[in-house]
């Protein structure tokens, strides 16, 4: 190589330079082709594990549904079907097949999440085992005429038949053991059950010829009794014991392996791409100064026509434009230079040309993403208002139904009913809710919140229960307040409607309190109620989406993230205090807002709601 580049040749000294550009433009190339190829099967990995969590979440959506609807539906209990073990069914082919896919493509490319998904793939079997006991103890324990509570009440009202020959007294006490041990999940009356029986059973044995059916039901409502306090038992008779805390602790744990996950394969991803820049700068880097040094290198050792070309060079780069000059006395190889320089100028102009039209075309995509964005805002309000009024009219036709309405078995499935139409009615205006607190600026102005926090309630005023709790409202005003009138609605309608639809059933003098203090910086907010209170091991997460601390909750899970979001929205922050069967107390701080805020006001850093 050496020798190469002692050869009195232009021609050499200049095609050593082209060869290394060469190699150098090869080797970039050959990175580029790579990295686009690792990027791309990273980015298809990373939409599987986003479409996988989707799925999942759907999956226990439609399970925690059944929960709901199917524990207390008599079709389920008859045929054991349920169109929501079906959807479920669905969902599960589709995990199964998405998991084994992501899991195959992780150990062909040696990625290092193939763990994760391995750690997935094993939760969600023991998901779906745990499932699958929990049904089939849901189905044995019955509903109404059918498994073991059937089986019970057919024994318990044959022991109420005269011809029994016991007394009702004892019969009653049975029966009132039984529904104690039901309510409140107590294994106390499980022994007071046993122990009433057992003594009832001793008195009917001095004379057992009179009474043998009266005994044989007795047994027979002891032995189903148990049976079925086994299974209460293994479903669950607190929050923290039975397959139902096992689910939701495997949901729990496949939540948090699925946001690893996610940031594992993003961060895989922006390696990929860090490291290709990098490459990148470093290559071409190293060109720019070893072009550098050639050209020193060969203008040092070239004559005039070399600095005539140098001049045309610089001439040529201040103005792009084709141009064409004969060197005099010039050698071939700088003629031959000067034509390839030529070249390379008109190659570039039609690059920069190709670059200028691909830049209006991406300026024309942005415009047109923006009108699509703006498209599908309208969309969402439009759809929503369109899903609304049919929703309105069939509840309203439900309402006089019930009204009218003179079979008593129709009655639950008419408040099935008008339980689904409201939730699907909350469900479209938490969304619209999120849509426009994540969309629309923040609009300052000033507010009554007195009157804004009345009509809510009156809005309420036809829930079940809203009726028979009392409102305290006290506000103390230093100053005006001003504020976003739909956020600061969204704030207290979460929480209005939530103390109603919580409100403890077991106490007489239900009572929602609101404290408020105005100054001229914020206004700080106590919000409280005796309702049903929340456990402290869910306090954490309320405000996390599609987090229901209930497992008989109706409601989707999205209420307070939508308040939290929009608290957020207006730099507020909030905390929460709650204990079982006392209530709970929501604290707020939510800034005064001036009319003439401005923007860079609107801008400042926000505090992180806290649960």
């Amino acid at each position: 190589m050496l020798k190469f580049f002692e050869l009195n040749s232009i021609r050499h000294r200049m095609l050593s330079g082209f060869l290394f550009l060469i190699m150098l433009i090869l080797v970039i190339g050959v990175v580029s082709i790579s990295s686009l190829d690792n990027t791309s099967r990273i980015a298809s990995v990373h939409s599987r594990i986003n479409k996988l969590q989707v799925y999942t979440l759907n999956l226990i959506k439609t399970d925690n549904d059944f929960f709901d609807f199917e524990t207390t539906n008599e079709t389920y209990f008859r045929d054991h079907q349920s169109k929501y073990l079906k959807r479920r069914d669905s969902l599960l082919v589709l995990i199964e097949k998405g998991l084994a896919n992501a899991i195959a493509n992780s150990e062909e490319y040696d990625y290092p999440f193939s763990r994760n998904l391995k750690e997935i793939d094993s939760l969600f079997q023991l998901y779906n085992y745990t499932f699958a006991q929990l049904e089939v103890l849901i189905f044995k324990r019955g509903f109404k005429d059918y498994g073991l509570e059937g089986e019970m009440r057919k024994h318990a009202h044959a022991l109420e038949l005269p011809r029994m020959n016991v007394g009702m007294i004892d019969v009653l006490s049975l029966r009132r053991t039984e529904k104690d041990f039901l309510l409140r999940h107590d294994t106390s009356y499980l022994v007071q059950f046993n122990t009433l029986s057992n003594a009832m059973l001793s008195r009917l044995l001095k004379d057992s010829s009179k009474h043998p059916d009266a005994m044989y039901h007795i047994r027979q409502y002891k032995h189903f009794f148990n049976e079925r306090a086994i299974i209460e038992k293994q479903i669950g008779m607190s929050s923290k014991e039975g397959f139902r805390t096992e689910l939701n602790q495997l949901t729990t744990l496949l939540s948090e392996h699925y946001f690893a996950l996610s940031e594992d394969s993003g961060d895989r991803y922006y390696s990929i791409q860090r490291n290709a820049r990098i490459f990148y700068i470093i290559m071409i880097s190293g060109a720019i100064i070893f072009s550098l040094i050639t050209s020193l290198w060969i203008s040092k050792r070239l004559s005039e026509p070399i600095a005539k070309l140098s001049k045309l060079m610089n001439s040529v780069t201040g103005h792009p434009k084709r141009m064409e000059m004969n060197l005099n006395n010039a050698a071939e190889e700088i003629n031959t230079l000067t034509g390839s320089f030529i070249k390379l100028m008109d190659q570039t102009n039609e690059q920069m040309r190709e670059i200028e039209d691909k830049s209006e075309m991406l300026k024309a995509r942005n415009m047109e993403l923006n009108k699509l964005n703006e498209e599908l805002d309208s969309f969402l309000y439009s759809t929503a208002h369109d899903l609304r009024s049919p929703l309105t009219s069939l509840l309203g036709i439900v309402r006089l139904m019930r009204l009218d309405n003179k079979q008593e078995e129709l009655v639950p499935y008419l408040d099935m009913m008008k339980s689904s139409i409201q939730r699907q009615e909350d469900f479209i205006a938490q969304i619209v809710n999120y849509a426009k607190n994540k969309k629309l600026e923040i609009a300052p102005e000033r507010l009554d919140l007195k009157k804004i926090i009345l009509e809510i309630f009156q809005n309420h005023e036809f829930v079940d229960g809203a009726y028979e709790i009392e409102k305290y409202i006290n506000i103390k005003e230093d100053a005006p307040f001003c504020s976003d009138r739909n956020r600061i609605y969204i704030v207290f309608n979460n929480l209005i409607s939530n103390a109603i639809r919580y409100s403890d059933p077991e106490k007489k003098e239900k009572f929602i309190q609101i404290k408020i203090h105005i100054t001229a910086s914020d206004a700080v907010i106590e919000f409280s109620d005796n309702g049903v209170g929340i456990e402290k091991e869910h306090l954490s997460r309320i405000f996390d989406m599609f987090y229901r601390a209930n497992f008989n909750s109706k409601g989707s899970g999205l209420g307070l993230f939508i308040f939290r979001e929009a608290i957020q929205k207006l730099s507020g922050h909030v905390s929460v205090e709650s204990e079982i069967k006392v209530g709970t107390k929501f604290f707020l701080r939510l800034p005064n807002l001036s009319v003439a805020t401005t923007q860079l006001q609107f801008e400042m850093p926000r505090q992180e709601a806290v649960a």
